[in-house]
């Protein structure tokens, strides 16, 4: 974890995407999360000129972009009236990526099992199988975030889908909203993490959900899932998270600080 590079999904900071770059370069937030499935930096959206440019500011700024975002809410892989949309637009990320150079697309997914007997939902492990086959033909990375499913589910879904491109990006927080412990079991599966999403949340109940919160002030166990990354020598990049705030900036400053003082006390001298 020496010199780990911690950046922010530019949605956060709810800002047109290049005054948003300029705000990353300045916070010294390097590590660019950029969201492609909407907006104005979607792939429908950035035509040829629009990527060169994008690609030339992010360079000038000092910053990388480390991945694209494929979120698309309401459009769940279980929901046979929304999959092929949602893996067409995860598809289209992807082909983004390979043209911007980007080797990783993340997503959340939501639930994938059945709740109860915790079977893979067909319809998803199929789509999810359509979309790896593509990622791994792009040679990009497609990094799932699990939210309802646990480590032992989610590992045996990667298990049956044997796909070297379908990865992990882990956000801690978006499982223990769902009331999920996202350190349970993660031995199963942290061979696949290849992304993480530092932020904080309340935990769920079974009939609510938890909510996002300041770092440091929700249920999230951040030092025990940066000891786990850092035994399982993770690379990848730390993406600071502030989806829910009326001061996104100050929130993000507090967060990247805190964040590294837990990397250095993890990492040790």
């Amino acid at each position: 974890m020496n010199n780990p590079r911690i950046g922010i999904d530019l949605d956060d900071l709810r800002m047109p995407a290049k005054d948003a770059l300029r705000t990353a370069s300045r916070l010294e937030l390097r590590a660019i999360e950029l969201p492609a499935a909407r907006g104005e930096t979607s792939a429908k959206n950035l035509d040829a000129s629009g990527r060169r440019h994008l690609l030339h500011l992010v360079n000038s700024l000092g910053l990388s972009l480390n991945s694209l975002s494929a979120d698309a809410p309401g459009l769940r892989l279980t929901d046979s009236k929304t999959v092929d949309e949602r893996v067409d637009r995860s598809i289209e990320v992807i082909q983004l990526a390979r043209e911007l150079h980007v080797p990783l697309v993340t997503a959340a997914v939501g639930q994938l099992t059945h709740p109860e007997t915790g079977e893979p939902s067909s319809m998803a492990m199929q789509a999810l199988a359509r979309i790896g086959e593509f990622a791994d033909s792009r040679g990009v990375c497609f990094a799932i975030r699990p939210s309802y499913d646990g480590g032992t589910r989610l590992a045996a879904t990667l298990d049956a889908l044997r796909c070297p491109s379908l990865r992990v990006g882990l956000d801690p927080a978006a499982m223990v909203i769902c009331g999920v412990n996202p350190l349970a079991d993660i031995e199963k599966f942290v061979q696949h993490i290849s992304h993480f999403h530092a932020r904080d949340a309340t935990a769920g109940l079974p009939d609510r959900p938890g909510t996002e919160t300041r770092l440091g002030e929700g249920e999230v166990d951040l030092t025990g899932c940066l000891m786990v990354l850092h035994a399982a020598e993770y690379r990848g990049a730390y993406i600071l998270r502030r989806t829910a705030s009326a001061r996104p900036i100050e929130d993000l400053l507090a967060a990247r600080d805190a964040l590294k003082r837990r990397i250095e006390d993890v990492s040790g001298p």
